[in-house]
């Protein structure tokens, strides 16, 4: 007895349907996969490029914040060496030319220090610590603060009449605001 090997046809129909259902499943689950892994993985990538960007930031911050720590270390000093220049503008102020000029001594103590406050605006501008001039501009709340308000018709409003005490900007940041009088509207 011989068996025959030989499909007719009819048996291999269904089973090639239901390998071939199996397969098209494993590869919708493939798919699936591949689409989540896919999305898993843009999402990875997202978050590494964040990263990246939030570590450059925080780099460029703390280098920024190091350059301003380097540049405004001196505030502090600076700040507590302006009343030793005001105290020196005031001196150089009450000795008048004709008292000077009756009096070698008081002459020769007015050029020391006259010569002490030329030589503290050096340093200060080596530091780029200026002084505010502020005669005659607009009045600047970052620059000035006004102490007082005078009615005067001949000036523009709002613009600096009088100094009382000068300002002082570092590194254009104002470390001590000029006190100054302002021209009132009338």
């Amino acid at each position: 007895a011989v068996v025959s090997t030989q499909s007719t046809g009819e048996e291999e129909g269904p089973v090639d349907r239901a390998v071939l259902k199996e397969k098209e499943a494993e590869i919708s689950a493939l798919k699936e996969k591949l689409a989540a892994e896919s999305k898993m993985l843009g999402d990875m990538k997202d978050r590494y490029l964040r990263a990246l960007a939030d570590g450059e930031n925080v780099r460029n911050r703390a280098k920024k914040e190091l350059e301003d720590s380097k540049v405004f270390s001196i505030q502090s000093f600076a700040k507590d060496l302006l009343p030793v220049s005001d105290v020196l503008e005031k001196a150089l102020e009450s000795v008048g030319e004709e008292d000077r000029q009756g009096n070698a001594t008081l002459a020769n103590l007015h050029e020391g220090v006259s010569l002490t406050y030329s030589q503290l605006h050096q340093v200060f501008k080596r530091h780029n610590l200026v002084k505010i001039e502020p005669m005659g501009e607009v009045f600047d709340p970052i620059y000035h603060e006004a102490m007082f308000q005078i009615p005067d018709p001949s000036k523009t409003p709002g613009t600096v009449c009088n100094v009382v005490q000068s300002g002082y900007i570092l590194q254009s940041r104002s470390i001590r605001p000029a006190k100054v009088g302002v021209v009132k509207e009338t």
